[in-house]
């Protein structure tokens, strides 16, 4: 099967989307699915992954310095002889378990290619940008060419669990001095309905919301199931659950939001532009009519908590001695944890439940969007999806950008795909699967990053 890149509309340049489409599809063949519980991650695959990423980009083995931190992440150093700032690209090698294996129209770990799309468990998230960003930098290799400053490629091995990959890495730029002067990892997307406007959106996430995953434990003497006491533990869980579930955090609109608001306003016309255009007087308008869109508009203005995992007795005829519920929590801009736990603490208003923080990161603060970085960003995104509305986006998943954050104020968060929201819904659920033309939209997209010169 060819898939060929002419007549796309694209800027100018040849690309090898046959070989990028077989290289994606033989990266998803590999099962790297990391678990909460480390001892039970399968790490032989993610040896193979890497010894296949080395034989499938010949000239980034050869001529990228290799690092390994934490056992798998990888980092591959472009030196370009510049002392300017260095830019970042960053993708993950892990991803979630498939699920139900009976749901999938192909098999997840397949990477089976079929009416031009590319099936499999990380085709989006995040092996399809990986593939983008090594496609990218092999061709530009191959061309002779060399970027303005020096790159790092940053594939992190354990980003779905929150893991110590990317920290470790951040730990050595701060030892090593390096202050990223960009970086780009998933986030945001391109998209034509995510407002009602006829302009497709292009979203760059400039920050991203915390992340708390919150357990609530709750104990009880236990006892046969026949002679129940008023309040067994598994009542107060569901019972503080069900208040969880009424309540809704505080909206706000935050910095990013702002700002993405005001660009639509000035694509929009009639009642919306009007309102949009003063979004700062009309933040209570704003804030009622967004969650009416949907989770993802909701998502952007609260705070949000949702139970995940659940555990209480291990027989029908048993009461539970303990009870407990896991909170994953996405804590908004200018929150904080030790906040967040405050006020879920006050909402339950039972003492005897226990809280405890499992995994905990503070909300980022917003990437600057002046200066050279961002708009280094938004030339690419232009010239690779030309007449989109460009803005600014509160990423409300958590991903390794996170920790870049701590050590650069360009840290931009985007998929350089377009994404509508049946392919949003793919990630971390069945059938997940990129399109041939998103892939070769990602390859130019980071091409033009690399080319430019600010």
């Amino acid at each position: 099967m060819h898939f060929s890149g002419e007549d796309s509309g694209m800027p100018e340049g040849t690309i090898d989307l046959d070989g990028a489409v077989k290289r994606l599809s033989t990266l998803l063949q590999i099962p790297t699915v990391t678990t909460q519980d480390a001892k039970d991650t399968d790490w032989a695959q993610f040896a193979i992954f890497r010894e296949t990423l080395e034989s499938l980009y010949p000239l980034i083995t050869a001529k990228l310095r290799r690092q390994i931190f934490a056992d798998h992440t990888l980092v591959y150093h472009w030196d370009s002889g510049s002392s300017a700032d260095p830019i970042v690209l960053m993708a993950h090698q892990d991803v979630v378990a498939p699920g139900d294996l009976d749901s999938w129209t192909h098999p997840p770990f397949s990477g089976a290619v079929a009416d031009g799309v590319i099936w499999g468990r990380g085709a989006i998230d995040d092996k399809g940008p990986l593939v983008c960003i090594c496609d990218a930098v092999e061709n530009l290799l191959a061309q002779g060419f060399t970027p303005d400053r020096d790159v790092y490629l940053l594939f992190g091995h354990d980003e779905e669990v929150a893991g110590i990959g990317v920290p470790t890495v951040v730990e050595y730029f701060r030892e090593q001095q390096i202050v990223p002067g960009l970086v780009i990892d998933e986030g945001g997307g391109v998209a034509g309905d995510l407002f009602p406007i006829n302009e497709k959106v292009a979203v760059i996430g400039t920050a991203e919301k915390g992340l708390l995953d919150l357990q609530l434990t709750a104990v009880d003497p236990g006892g046969h199931a026949s002679m129940p006491g008023k309040n067994p533990a598994t009542t107060r869980i569901a019972r503080a659950l069900v208040k969880l579930g009424d309540y809704n955090f505080p909206a706000q609109i935050t910095p990013p939001i702002m700002e993405m608001l005001t660009i639509i306003g000035e694509h929009s016309s009639g009642p919306l532009a009007a309102v949009l255009s003063r979004a700062d007087r009309f933040q209570r308008l704003i804030t009622t009519l967004m969650p009416r869109s949907g989770p993802l508009m909701n998502a952007m203005i609260r705070t949000t908590a949702v139970p995940t995992m659940l555990e209480g007795s291990q027989g029908t005829n048993i009461m539970a001695e303990s009870a407990s519920a896991v909170l994953n929590i996405r804590i908004l801009t200018g929150e904080t944890v030790t906040g967040t736990v405050d006020r879920v603490r006050k909402v339950i208003d039972d003492p005897q439940i226990e809280l405890t923080i499992i995994n905990a990161s503070e909300p980022t603060p917003a990437a600057r969007t002046d200066g050279p970085a961002f708009e280094r960003v938004k030339e690419a995104v232009a010239e690779t999806f030309p007449g989109a509305v460009i803005s600014p986006f509160l990423v409300v998943g958590a991903s390794d950008a996170r920790h870049l954050a701590q050590i650069s104020d360009y840290v931009y968060r985007f998929y350089p795909f377009e994404l509508d929201a049946q392919a949003r819904g793919l990630l971390h659920s069945v059938n997940e699967r990129l399109s041939v033309d998103a892939l070769e939209h990602g390859i130019r997209f980071y091409e033009a990053v690399l080319r430019r010169s600010h």
